[in-house]
């Protein structure tokens, strides 16, 4: 009998252990990507539910129209800006660029998260939400293939579809 050598491991060992952790890496990479996408919707969607929320309390407790305006001031970004009763001011072309008092800061999408084309939506002191489309107000806020939609009716009530 030949001597072996307790020392290391055999190549067939190695390989193996390469072909197991190969095995593990497929399958946890697509699972990882999956989970970051449906993650960075969920945000999102939540992000834009939570101003609008902040849009309607701001409105009732100042008395005071706000307004949620989309791809303001670039696409992909949105923000809650006061009405001031001056149409010079709320009115303007880079009125998404200006800051009033009250405005909300500028809150933008997480990469390659969208929410599509959606009309300003406009809310009363008395917590009634308009808009130059439809109320109920869709926004589907999609990542690739995945997608949530929140929906705002006119009282302000948001509601999420299952993802």
């Amino acid at each position: 009998m030949g001597m072996r050598s307790n020392r290391g491991f055999t190549l067939i060992e190695l390989m193996i252990s390469l072909v197991i952790a190969g095995i593990l890496a497929a399958v946890a990479v697509p699972v990882f990507i999956e989970s970051s996408a449906r993650n960075s919707v969920w945000t999102a969607s939540e992000t834009i539910g939570s101003q609008i929320r902040q849009a309607r309390l701001k409105a009732i407790s100042r008395n005071t129209l706000f307004r949620v305006r989309f791809d303001c001031p670039a696409v992909g970004q949105f923000r809650v800006l006061v009405v001031t009763g001056n149409p010079a001011i709320d009115d303007a072309v880079d009125r998404c660029n200006a800051t009033q008092q009250y405005d909300s800061g500028v809150f933008a999408m997480p990469p390659l998260v969208s929410f599509g084309v959606v009309n300003t939506l406009t809310v009363s002191g008395r917590g009634i939400f308009t808009s130059a489309g439809v109320i109920p107000q869709t926004i589907t806020v999609t990542y690739g293939t995945r997608s949530r939609t929140l929906t705002v009716s006119a009282t302000g009530q948001i509601t999420f579809s299952a993802f």
